[in-house]
């Protein structure tokens, strides 16, 4: 197995209706509305949070696992500022089960703290043995008890000598804020893929939450070469892997990891058969600009975000490079676009796919009613309540057209990249089928953080001073970041994608089918959508979702539907048949609809 980074939370707890989610969705506003007014962030006071967060095993590196046969060699990663200040012993333990299968004692002499293990081969066994690795704190005199242990860090071993390998880059939706690294879609996309390929699957993650897509003075010129001879405090071992990411920063850029992915491929003698990417956001500021306008050059979001995701129409000099306040557009204005990342995650060892993951419905206008509620708190009223009223259903709406745009200017990345390739296509931007009716604070919103759900601000809370440069910006807990069931929805809307499954050699989950649209439509006028399978009417017995690209879905029993769009843009329609069998086939649109 490859190294797993992030291992900062224990992800979302689970919600339940009524007084949790009101209170979930209180919190998120909080935080929201901190932002928007200009104040500190507001942060998750998780004092109660389940077991202990320290010493925290930060790492584990399994690399050059899987085996074939012989031991299984590793190292383990401890994080504890505090035992480190104290020069004091941690005990730590590798475990399959209730059976022990190493361990040992450490001396903390600085903050992260790395012991190396082996299992013999006779233990570990034959297809597969789940790991979970731990540590506590040893008393520094006699008659007194040793700590509490840290969090499980889990993980698996599985026999074979040609996993599915999968590299992440990107920003915190890659990072997966506040998740364990175990259940972030990058790695469960990587787990799916392997289970039904049966060749196991390797995850190394490269993304840092905060990066911007590209930083063109960062390292000066472009040239990403450069990016390995520069080491982020946020990489305590130098191989290019945030242990830190949680921490905001907006560097390494997505090409600077992308450059750290080839290298340590080539390192290690091994191909990569898909990267998934993101990026973008940052370099548009997502609430201060994207929310209302204020950044310099994000104001006009088409053409932001053609600047911004596409690469195209910068100005000679960054407007944004001196704002006062943090922002990802002080250095990543006007950098490459995603179709150049494309090519560059296509060009590392083993050609591998590339697979775009899209950007969701997490803001949302048809949530703004609550959040205009959470303007009515104490001290919130005149100028400052119609402030804090129309900054939240500015963010909503700015957010939500952001999500189009961005979405298709990845779709076209993606096709562009495709076009020139020498090799056949190789990259796709997926979607992950969220929609406007779970966005974050709206009546079902189920897949989305909230800082009262939020087990990874310890680690901020001590990490922040010494690794961010914003850290009041670093300790703000998560707030739209897919939760565990979100990083599930993307993995398992992954897999259904056709293309995924053709690079992979899987079978098609049903019939082929083809969703016919129109490539034009009007606002406000309804526009017919149907499906055939190989060329005629479905038989009886399908299912149809319909997810029209605009943020909204619905679910009929009929092979056509009709649906009225409130407001211009490109959208990309898709559609999920579902047989009486259970067994479901993506299909999508061969072109957005674009809307007048």
């Amino acid at each position: 197995m490859a190294r797993r980074r992030g291992g900062s939370g224990r992800g979302s707890a689970p919600r339940g209706p009524g007084a949790a989610r009101s209170a979930a969705a209180a919190a998120a506003a909080a935080v929201l509305l901190g932002q928007l007014l200009g104040g500190h962030p507001a942060v998750a006071q998780t004092a109660a949070l389940p077991g202990s967060a320290y010493p925290l095993v930060l790492d584990v590196d399994l690399t050059p696992n899987p085996v074939c046969s012989g031991p299984v060699r590793g190292r383990v990663q401890m994080y504890d500022p505090a035992a480190a200040k104290a020069g004091a012993t941690l005990e730590w333990r590798v475990r399959a089960g209730e059976e022990q299968l190493a361990g040992g004692e450490t001396v903390m002499d600085a903050k992260v703290s790395v012991a190396e293990f082996t299992i013999p081969f006779d233990r570990v066994g034959a297809a597969s043995t789940a790991l979970q690795f731990d540590a506590r704190v040893l008393p520094s005199s006699a008659g007194r008890e040793p700590g509490p242990y840290g969090k499980v860090w889990r993980d698996t071993v599985r026999r074979g000598c040609d996993p599915v390998r999968v590299a992440s880059v990107g920003d915190s939706v890659v990072w997966g804020q506040g998740l364990d690294h175990d259940q972030k879609f990058p790695y469960l996309t990587g787990e799916l893929l392997g289970r039904e390929t049966g060749r196991g699957h390797q995850h190394m993650d490269y993304s840092i939450s905060g990066a911007v897509l590209d930083a063109p003075e960062l390292p000066a010129g472009n040239d990403d070469a450069a990016c390995l001879r520069m080491q982020e405090k946020q990489d305590p071992d130098g191989d290019g892997e945030m242990e830190f990411g949680e921490v905001t920063q907006q560097m390494p850029d997505v090409f600077c990891q992308l450059e750290q992915a080839g290298a340590q491929a080539r390192a290690g003698g091994y191909g990569l058969d898909l990267v998934v990417v993101n990026g973008c956001i940052n370099d548009l500021d997502p609430f201060l600009g994207i929310g209302v306008g204020i950044t310099p050059g994000s104001k006009k979001l088409p053409e932001a975000v053609r600047r911004e995701c596409s690469g195209i129409g910068a100005a000679a000099e960054n407007p944004a490079k001196d704002v006062p306040y943090f922002s990802g557009a002080k250095v990543g204005y006007g950098g490459r676009g995603m179709q150049a990342a494309i090519e560059k995650a296509h060009s590392l060892p083993g050609r591998p796919k590339v697979l775009v993951a899209d950007f969701y419905y997490a803001l949302s206008r048809s949530s703004s009613p609550v959040p205009v509620k959470t303007c009515r708190t104490p001290g919130v009223a005149g100028a400052r309540l119609a402030a804090c009223t129309s900054a939240l259903g500015g963010v909503a709406g700015r957010y939500e057209q952001y999500t189009q745009l961005a979405n298709d200017a990845y779709r076209q990345a993606a096709s562009a990249a495709n076009a020139t390739s020498s090799d056949g296509p190789y990259a796709v931007a997926a979607d992950g089928l969220f929609s406007r009716d779970n966005a974050v604070l709206a009546p079902h919103s189920k897949v989305w953080g909230t800082p009262s759900s939020d087990p990874a601000f310890p680690l901020r809370t001590r990490a922040c001073p010494e690794l961010s440069q914003s850290p009041a910006q670093c300790l703000t807990a998560a707030v739209a970041h897919p939760d565990v069931d979100g990083a599930r929805q993307y993995a398992d809307a992954f897999l259904l994608n056709p293309l995924l499954r053709q690079w992979f050699h899987l079978p098609a989950g049903g019939p082929h089918a083809l969703l016919d649209a129109p490539r034009n439509g009007h606002t406000g006028s309804p526009v017919r959508l149907s499906a055939t399978i190989d060329g005629k009417e479905p038989p009886a017995g399908y299912s149809y979702r319909w997810y029209f690209g605009d943020g909204t879905q619905q679910e009929t029993g009929e092979a056509t539907v009709s649906h009225t769009f409130d407001r211009e843009g490109p959208f990309l329609p898709r559609l999920v048949l579902t047989g009486q069998d259970g067994r479901q086939v993506l299909s999508e649109a061969a072109d957005a609809v674009t809307v007048s």
